[in-house]
């Protein structure tokens, strides 16, 4: 007696995973159907789940913006009925972006949603897109209520990973929380991390809330370089959030008085401004010393322990979603996807 396979929707958005390489070794899009690619090159997958595949688009990541994560949302939510699960090829450029987009935009998953993508094309010989693919549909049959990334056999918290290399296989990381699971022989999964999976009756529909706003600039401190006036009146008239990335626990220049102009002028104008952390690890802490507590008495925010992805999509939502601006540490410090809070070992 056969058993009915799981349903998984593919959702193709792009990035190295379909395209070719000329002899040049210069990536190039694929014209041919995806859907036909991967029968032909990954015929494995006929025997994990019955799959359909819809083309969103074929773009590079870098050009990702935010209509594409609300149609990626959108299409998900319209088709939750009729999927068990869904996969959604990316580039990895900007994978970690579009996870915690529609983590924030997804709330109440019941089932999986998982991005992956590829170093190099699956058309190629030394490929790391079949395995990926291969463990990303398999994932997304295993009812695991969550977005997350599958990427060289490691699952990763959408809200938590970052890209760490563009040469390696291993190209993402998950600093302030261990993997989600491991494909090896089998599949490992973290217990005390991953949510259980629900049962079938029990998969209603998430919320969906894609309110945005992209008007927010990320900049890094730099040592002994000041801001211009130009440059903070510029931000201040054509931005509704700022990212500061500062040193350690959130610090930033005092001696150099331009960067607290900038924080005192976007606190009188209600922008609100986050401090993060040019370092990979730790956690924001703007009463550790003066250089943060002096930005955090002209209406800092903590970036807390998120990955400079979430924290730029949670800025970007919050405007979305006008919390008033008396709100926003409240906002930034309440865990929304699980993407702040507890700094777990690996």
């Amino acid at each position: 007696m056969n058993t009915k396979l799981p349903r998984v929707l593919v959702l193709h958005t792009g990035g190295t995973f379909a395209m070719v390489l000329d002899p040049k070794q210069q990536a190039t899009k694929q014209d041919k159907s995806i859907l036909a690619m991967l029968h032909a090159q990954v015929p494995e997958l006929s025997r994990i789940a019955e799959i359909e595949l819809k083309l969103i688009s074929n773009i590079d990541s870098s050009d990702i913006d935010s209509s594409l994560w609300s149609q990626l949302a959108q299409t998900i939510h319209n088709s939750w009925e009729h999927f068990d699960g869904v996969v959604i090829i990316h580039g990895t450029d900007t994978m970690a972006y579009t996870a915690s987009a529609l983590s924030f935009f997804l709330a109440g998953l019941t089932k999986p949603v998982v991005l992956t993508g590829s170093q190099r094309p699956l058309s190629e010989l030394r490929t790391d897109a079949r395995a990926n693919i291969i463990d990303a549909v398999e994932l997304a049959t295993t009812g695991h209520p969550e977005v997350m990334i599958c990427f060289d056999s490691v699952v990763y918290r959408g809200s938590r990973v970052t890209k760490r290399s563009s040469e390696h296989l291993h190209a993402f990381a998950s600093h302030h929380t261990p993997p989600l699971g491991h494909f090896g022989v089998h599949f490992t999964v973290n217990r005390g991390l991953i949510k259980p999976a629900v049962a079938k009756p029990q998969r209603h529909q998430p919320s969906l809330d894609t309110r945005i706003c992209e008007q927010v600039f990320v900049l890094d401190v730099v040592p002994a370089a000041p801001l211009a006036d130009e440059l903070i009146q510029a931000l201040l008239n054509n931005y509704k959030g700022i990212l500061l990335r500062g040193f350690g626990v959130g610090n930033l220049p005092l001696a150099n008085k331009s960067w607290l102009h900038l924080a005192e002028a976007a606190n009188k104008k209600e922008i609100p401004l986050v401090i993060g952390s040019q370092c990979q690890t730790g956690t924001i802490d703007l009463q550790s010393y003066e250089n943060g507590r002096a930005f955090a008495r002209h209406g800092a925010i903590s970036g807390q322990n998120m990955s400079l992805e979430c924290m730029t999509l949670k800025l970007m939502v919050m405007l979305g979603r006008g919390v008033a601006y008396d709100s926003r540490h409240e906002f930034f410090a309440t865990p929304l996807a699980s993407e702040c809070g507890e700094v777990l070992q690996q």
